[in-house]
C-alpha cells in the first residue's frame, strides 16, 4: 500500500513537472519576443523623440505630461525612424547613393582605429542580416574543441592557401545565442556532412539540443541521438 502511494506521488510529481516545463516553453518565447520588440521600439522611437518634442515646441504644442502623451510621441518618432530607414535604403540602392556611400567608406577606411571598428561591425551586421540560406551553405559535424567531441557547425565558404590547399570555412555557433561563435578552416576530409537543413540546424542550436532529431543522418553513417 505504501509503495503504491509512493508510486502515485512520483507520477504526480513527474506530471506536474512536465506541465510546468510545457508552460515555460510556451510562455518564455512569447516573453522574449515581447521584450525584444519593446526594446527595439523604445530604441528606434527614443532616437527621434527629442526631434518630435522640438517640433511640438515650434508648433507651440505643450510637451507630453503623462504616459499616454509620451506613448504618442514615441509612436510618431518610431514612424519617423522607420521612414528614415526606408528612404535611406531607397537612396542607397540608387547610383548616387552608392557613390556617396563608397566615398564615405573610403574616408572611414583611411582612419586608423575607426576603419577596423567599421569594417568589423559591417561584416557582422551583413552576416546576421543575410538570409540563412545565403549566409550558411550547409550543416556539418566537426570534432571540436578536441578529438572525440562533436560540434554542430555551418559551412560559410572556402579559401585557398598559397600552396593550393583548399580549406573550408566553418562557423561553430554558441548556444543559445548563435550570433557569436568560432571560425575554423578545415580540409573537407575533417568535416562530416549531415542531411539537416539550415533551419533544422539553427533550431538545434537555439534550443540547446532540446529540439534534436531522433536520428542524426550523416553522409558517411547514421548515429542514434542520445
Amino acid at each position: 500500500m505504501k509503495s503504491e502511494k509512493t508510486s502515485l506521488t512520483g507520477r504526480f510529481k513527474k506530471l506536474v513537472r512536465r506541465r510546468l516545463v510545457a508552460g515555460i516553453l510556451v510562455i518564455l518565447p512569447i516573453y522574449v519576443t515581447y521584450f525584444v520588440i519593446k526594446f527595439l521600439i523604445g530604441l528606434l522611437g527614443g532616437i527621434l523623440s527629442p526631434v518630435v518634442e522640438k517640433i511640438l515646441e515650434l508648433l507651440e504644442v505643450s510637451p507630453p505630461s503623462n504616459t499616454v502623451e509620451e506613448f504618442v510621441v514615441t509612436t510618431i518618432a518610431l514612424i519617423l525612424a522607420l521612414s528614415v530607414l526606408y528612404f535611406t535604403g531607397l537612396f542607397a540602392a540608387n547610383l548616387a547613393g552608392k557613390f556617396l556611400i563608397n566615398f564615405y567608406e573610403a574616408i572611414l577606411n583611411k582612419m586608423p582605429i575607426v576603419k577596423n571598428i567599421y569594417a568589423s561591425s559591417k561584416q557582422l551586421i551583413h552576416l546576421v542580416g543575410l538570409p540563412s540560406r545565403e549566409a550558411f551553405k550547409r550543416v556539418v559535424i566537426v570534432e571540436y574543441p578536441r578529438a572525440g567531441m562533436k560540434a554542430i557547425a555551418f559551412v560559410t565558404g572556402s579559401i585557398k592557401s598559397n600552396d593550393g590547399t583548399e580549406l573550408t570555412s566553418i562557423f561553430i555557433p554558441t548556444t543559445p545565442i548563435p550570433t557569436s561563435g568560432f571560425l575554423l578552416y578545415l580540409p573537407e576530409s575533417d568535416i562530416v556532412e549531415t542531411y539537416m537543413t539550415i533551419e533544422e540546424g539553427m533550431k538545434l542550436v537555439f534550443s540547446g539540443g532540446i529540439l534534436a532529431p531522433e536520428v542524426f543522418e550523416f553522409s558517411r553513417k547514421e548515429i542514434q541521438a542520445t
